[in-house]
């Protein structure tokens, strides 16, 4: 592995956990308010922090929900046959209306996000854009029509989530005794 390891060899140790979590619920703290949070100093949490950007571990962006002005979000899930995944996946990475690009595993060999001012963009990219490259065997939209939930707030990041599942919508989950 390239990238700086901690003395324990471990690419992330708890205290860059707790840097994660801390912009995982607020983006703009400053590096003194983490530090206080976690007790650490500002300039500790800053160095760990520009470590974790250099390994593009953890990144700023500014996020929009494209449905809530007045464009259009998708995703897209692509097969892949006569060509590696990755060939593929590089081409599409250069698109500027594909906002993510990931390899999977599963009956999609990649999955995409894309993000267009209006249906007719949508359906150029799906139609023409996405069937030119060579290897796309198979393409699925799914078109957004609401976004109900978008977080980064998971549980899970620093624990194991408690082992109880989700609990049954009303009237759907066995009968009470």
């Amino acid at each position: 592995m390239d990238a700086p390891l901690h003395g324990d060899g471990q690419l992330l140790d708890d205290v860059d956990r707790e840097i994660i979590d801390q912009l995982r619920i607020d983006g703009r703290r400053s590096f003194a308010e983490i530090g206080r949070r976690i007790g650490f100093s500002e300039p500790t949490v800053r160095q760990r922090y520009n470590r974790l950007v250099s390994l593009g571990v953890i990144w700023v962006a500014g996020m929009y929900d494209e449905t809530k002005i007045g464009g259009v979000a998708a995703h897209v899930g692509i097969r892949v046959t006569g060509m590696p995944v990755a060939k593929v996946a590089e081409q599409l990475v250069e698109h500027p209306s594909i906002k993510y690009v990931a390899c999977t595993l599963g009956y999609y060999d990649i999955i995409l996000d894309v993000a267009v001012p209006d249906a007719r963009a949508l359906g150029r990219i799906v139609l023409y854009d996405l069937r030119r490259i060579r290897g796309v065997s198979e393409i699925e939209t799914l078109t957004v029509l609401e976004v109900r939930k978008d977080t980064y707030l998971w549980q899970g990041f620093r624990e194991p989530p408690p082992a109880q599942g989700l609990a049954p919508a009303a009237g759907t989950g066995p009968a009470a005794p």
